[in-house]
């Protein structure tokens, strides 16, 4: 079970431009420069799915530089796209950073959904009463790293509960898990895209080989602690 890093159209279903594979360039080099490209190892992700990636956003949030600079990019890539919208809303916590940032560069308002459990699930609600702010508007869904969109599903669902309209969605980075099929919009734009396969614990090599679980990045403590 490999990793697969590719280069792709920031938009996806269409050809990049030369100014999008400029941004590609810059950001596959911000990533290895600051060693946030890890694979090879053993993670469990948001979803519950294991895969042997992982894309360290922390360590890319240490230097403001870094998200500042990925945020102008992905305004000009949103900007190229000709989407049109009223403002940014991005999953706390981790992609409120990029959300921010994006919001900045394209000169637009910026919330946030918060995650909630409820039983034995969880869901994203617009709290603090951004709800409000987000209800009869036109909203762009910003994320840092979309892996198998399972978060960012929960925000889009979030906007519409508030009565907003998402027209698009956009991160730094794809995965390369998921398009616009599973989102519902037309558009997906991202900088980048890194293929990570990820599978379901029954069906994970790394788990049938005893390969040991990543416990500093992504979910895996909380997996052993519940195994």
């Amino acid at each position: 079970m490999g990793c697969s890093i590719v280069f792709t159209s920031m938009e996806q279903g269409k050809p990049a431009s030369p100014s999008q594979l400029e941004h590609q360039r810059r950001t596959r080099s911000m990533l290895e420069d600051c060693s946030a490209l890890i694979v090879d190892g053993h993670f469990v992700y948001a979803s519950g799915h294991h895969g042997p990636g992982w894309i360290a956003k922390d360590v890319i949030n240490m230097d403001p530089t870094r998200p500042h600079a990925l945020g102008r990019m992905l305004a000009e890539a949103i900007e190229e796209s000709g989407c049109e919208l009223d403002l940014v809303c991005g999953p706390a916590i981790g992609g409120v950073i990029s959300a921010q940032y994006t919001a900045l560069a394209l000169g637009v308002e910026c919330v946030f959904a918060e995650r909630v459990r409820i039983d034995d699930s969880e869901e994203f609600r617009l709290k603090r009463g951004y709800d409000e702010v987000v209800s009869g508007r036109r909203v762009l869904v910003v994320d840092d790293v979309i892996n198998t969109g399972h978060s960012t599903k929960l925000v889009l669902s979030a906007v519409a509960a508030a009565g907003g309209e998402v027209v698009a969605v956009a991160a730094w980075i794809s995965r390369g898990n998921v398009g616009v099929e599973s989102f519902g919009v037309d558009t997906f734009i991202y900088l980048d895209e890194v293929l990570l396969p990820s599978h379901a614990p029954e069906t994970c090599e790394l788990c049938a080989r005893s390969v040991p679980i990543n416990t500093r990045y992504a979910h895996g403590a909380e997996f052993i602690a519940k195994n």
